[in-house]
């Protein structure tokens, strides 16, 4: 990555976190009460939780895509052993596969899903009454509930998450996981 794209990255990160505040500028600072300064923080706090697990995410789907351990550490700035001890157990749906999870029932793991293919397997895994609980790369996990349920899934940009998971929540989804570019929703069909 070239140190221009870095520095501008870096920087409409960085203004994330202003752009909640009344105003949304960095001149709306000199201004700021205690209470916008709370606001910040916790903007700040979400900005980084949310870069930590898309990191994990991106880092998944490379592995999956070939990439070593050596190469994701090159990446980073780090060993291969680095890289390997950070986010060989990282992703969110490594449990997913075992009895022991709290979905209260053995999952269904559909393999070989793509951006092509994993609309239809929602609907029809809906349709025989399991619910999505869970995605990782080239993969769909479901548990089973015994009656219909509606499972979909959306494209939005990390910028609009929370705009999209309060709409969908409004109309009775629940947000089951994100799979960036993707967010995913399960209901109880009517």
């Amino acid at each position: 990555m070239r140190a221009s794209t870095e520095h501008q990255l870096r920087g409409t990160v960085a203004d994330l976190a202003v752009e909640q505040l009344p105003g949304g500028s960095a001149e709306s600072l000199d201004t700021a009460s205690a209470d916008d300064f709370r606001q910040l923080i916790r903007a700040a706090d979400i900005v980084a939780d949310e870069a930590g697990h898309s990191l994990h995410r991106w880092v998944d789907a490379g592995r999956h895509a070939g990439l070593s351990w050596s190469d994701v550490g090159e990446v980073l700035g780090v060993s291969r052993q680095a890289a390997q001890q950070r986010f060989a157990r990282s992703s969110a749906f490594t449990d997913l596969s075992t009895p022991e999870t709290d979905h209260g029932a053995d999952l269904i793991c559909r393999t070989g899903m793509t951006a092509f293919n994993e609309v239809a397997a929602l609907e029809e895994e809906g349709r025989n009454g399991n619910e999505l609980v869970g995605a990782a790369p080239l993969k769909l996990f479901f548990a089973p509930r015994g009656t219909p349920w509606e499972n979909v899934r959306v494209t939005a940009p990390a910028l609009r998450r929370s705009a999209l998971i309060k709409r969908y929540e409004g109309e009775g989804w629940t947000h089951a996981v994100t799979w960036y570019p993707f967010h995913y929703f399960t209901r109880r069909a009517t």
